[in-house]
């Protein structure tokens, strides 16, 4: 390793975790210089094989701080994925798989995304190749693992993100499946912004002893998120 290298892990933020430099060097390339305060306290606890119960609002950072982790721990030699990522929408599937993406961009990670309203095959047929971390809606994952193209026997780890949404739409029973295939001694990160009685069950039911972590914003929106209300008046021309 160069003397500069040095420096710059030395001097990262993030440093502090042990991360490896390719994980390191992409963090750089997105700005990410110190880590949040929710990505302060699930780091560490992932990288010691904790199953974790975070609750945080949108805009703490929540998405690193299970990202940075798994990107850290995947290798490359894998060929099914080691990590499973639940999201309530295609929309944040995508947004999520393209973060981890990012972030394990330097140790050539595959990241996957798979949700419904786009052809299953073509799904299918990105499953065939390399994947290191699969991202997905409940109900795709589970029409992909019926159908044999996902593989969930060797998860080690499984996400579930925005968890008090993704079961008001109605997802509980697929992400019980989901659970229920999964290794035994897999570990569960569960993020949330509430905690309500669906979430609770889930929590006592599959990971009763993860570590909980509260990183809440009680008083408006978290800091890094803007508001603005701008006046508009519109004029109608009628003919």
């Amino acid at each position: 390793m160069s003397t500069e290298n040095k420096n710059t892990t030395a001097s990262h933020g993030f440093a502090q975790y042990g991360l490896s430099l390719p994980i390191l060097e992409a963090l750089d390339m997105l700005g990410y210089h110190h880590p949040t305060a929710i990505q302060q306290e699930v780091i560490p606890l992932v990288l010691a094989g904790k199953n974790v119960v975070a609750r945080s609002q949108t805009g703490t950072g929540k998405t690193a701080a299970f990202a940075v982790p798994l990107c850290e721990m995947a290798v490359w030699e894998e060929n099914s994925p080691r990590a499973l990522v639940l999201e309530p929408s295609r929309e944040l599937a995508v947004q999520v798989s393209r973060e981890l993406f990012q972030i394990g961009r330097k140790k050539r990670l595959k990241v996957p995304a798979v949700f419904g309203g786009f052809p299953i095959d073509k799904q299918m047929q990105t499953l065939k190749q390399k994947s290191h971390i699969v991202v997905g809606t409940p109900g795709r994952v589970m029409d992909l693992v019926r159908r044999g193209s996902l593989q969930l026997s060797g998860i080690t780890h499984l996400v579930i993100d925005e968890a008090d949404l993704m079961l008001d739409m109605g997802f509980l029973e697929e992400v019980g499946e989901i659970i229920s295939l999964l290794p035994e001694n897999r570990k569960i990160l569960l993020f949330s912004a509430t905690l309500e009685k669906q979430v609770q069950t889930l929590i006592d039911n599959y990971a009763a002893d993860a570590v909980f972590v509260a990183q809440d914003q009680e008083d408006g929106p978290p800091p890094s998120i803007g508001q603005a209300v701008y006046e508009v008046t519109v004029k109608l021309e009628i003919r």
